[in-house]
């Protein structure tokens, strides 16, 4: 019998899962992604250098395939080079166009929001020529419409200063339109849910910890399960999720939401229609007993997941997103050695011995990742204890490098 083919936009550390669990399933892998040689190369059993981010390439290396299903995860942009593809090839899919398209670029999401009335931080949409008539007062939050892991997210004080630093900010963008946003002073969750039949299943709530900086903002140090910051606005934060899932009509499938919440409410930051990237993967099964990669690959290849049962969570996680300032790496504690520990998930690295961690502007220069598991918050806390005994990273003086940032 002839295995079904499985074709993965993206071979980065939070993909490599899936091709894992491809495996386990006796299906076949192509991976698509730009690098020569990127992580989950090795998992695959064909890797074609191609742009995920670049729709018609990826469609023209597609049609030469034989493919039973398409699918991505942890990263925005090819939600819509997935859609796209399985539209024009007849493959099964839980989007259609126009919705992972509204979905992965900001311009879009944000009308959409507005003409939904869900609440979100006042903004303008504009370009470099228009931006000092822009009639928000700082602090501004400029992004970029289309882009992803903080990339070209700068927190500017004025129109001034947002005149002078939109170059930048667009450097990371294949659009002109600027989104300029009224900065709100919050903390952030991320809710993970699963759309079925049009209706959201919560899975998980997480606390989402940045990095404190004056001008590279939203950088995310840890997620931490469950959320503190959520636990008295439960109702509202269920409401936003179904309102974000019917005003984007979303039929089925993952659902990842960024939301803020300080003195004005719970605002609507962004939404992606991906399993998040930071191995919600690894441990949403843990906490809600949904296996959400498991249905996206399975929805990828025609076959309808079951919805989640009421999911009970429980337990504590630790995502934990490791920055090393800028520096070179002259010992490292090996990923077996973190990955032996009883508590760890799962580890990795993006960078190792001799390379150079780039200035701390975005998720860019993330060093590595660790997914802790406890049963509660007092082993939640020892566990952490643990964890950064084991785990060092230093340059060739022996000064320690990790920017530490997840109570």
């Amino acid at each position: 019998m002839k295995s079904d083919t499985l074709l993965i936009l993206g071979g980065s550390h939070c993909q490599m899962n899936a091709f894992r669990m491809a495996r386990r399933r006796g299906y076949r892998t192509v991976l698509f992604d730009y690098l020569s040689a990127p992580p989950a190369a090795s998992l695959a059993d064909r890797h074609i250098q191609v742009s995920t981010f670049d729709a018609e390439a990826c469609l023209a290396e597609a049609q030469k395939l034989e493919l039973s299903g398409v699918m991505t995860l942890g990263t925005d942009q090819p939600v819509y080079t997935a859609a796209y593809i399985a539209k024009r090839m007849g493959l099964p899919c839980l989007l259609d166009v126009n919705t992972a398209f509204t979905a992965t670029n900001k311009a879009c999401m944000k009308r959409i929001f507005t003409q939904a009335g869900i609440p979100t931080a006042q903004y303008r949409l504009t370009d470099t020529a228009m931006l000092a008539q822009v009639d928000l007062k700082g602090p501004i939050v400029l992004k970029p419409t289309d882009s992803q892991g903080q990339k070209g997210v700068l927190l500017v004080k004025n129109l001034r200063e947002a005149a002078a630093l939109a170059p930048r900010t667009l450097s990371y963008s294949r659009q002109r339109l600027l989104l300029c946003e009224t900065y709100y002073p919050s903390e952030e969750i991320t809710v993970s849910a699963w759309v079925a039949a049009g209706r959201a299943h919560l899975l998980t709530v997480t606390d989402r910890r940045t990095f404190p900086h004056r001008r590279h903002i939203g950088v995310c140090a840890a997620h931490c399960f469950p959320s503190r910051a959520a636990r008295e606005h439960t109702r509202e934060v269920e409401r936003l999720t179904q309102a974000v899932t019917d005003a984007f009509a979303i039929p089925a499938g993952p659902l990842y939401i960024q939301m803020l919440i300080g003195a004005r409410g719970v605002l609507v930051n962004e939404m992606a229609c991906r399993i998040g990237g930071a191995f919600e993967d690894v441990f949403i099964p843990k906490a809600s007993g949904f296996d959400i990669l498991s249905a996206v690959m399975e929805a990828a290849l025609g076959r309808e997941p079951p919805p989640p049962a009421s999911p009970v969570s429980h337990g504590c996680a630790r995502e934990l997103m490791l920055f090393a300032r800028e520096g070179t790496i002259a010992a490292l504690t090996p990923p077996e050695t973190l990955l032996s520990l009883p508590f760890v998930l799962d580890a990795g690295y993006y960078f190792t011995l001799g390379d150079r961690i780039p200035p701390f502007e975005h998720a860019g220069a993330r060093l590595g990742y660790a997914v802790l598991w406890a049963e509660n918050e007092t082993d939640m806390s020892r566990y952490l204890a643990q964890f950064y005994d084991v785990f060092q990273v230093e340059d060739s003086t022996g000064r320690p490098m990790l920017l530490r940032r997840e109570d």
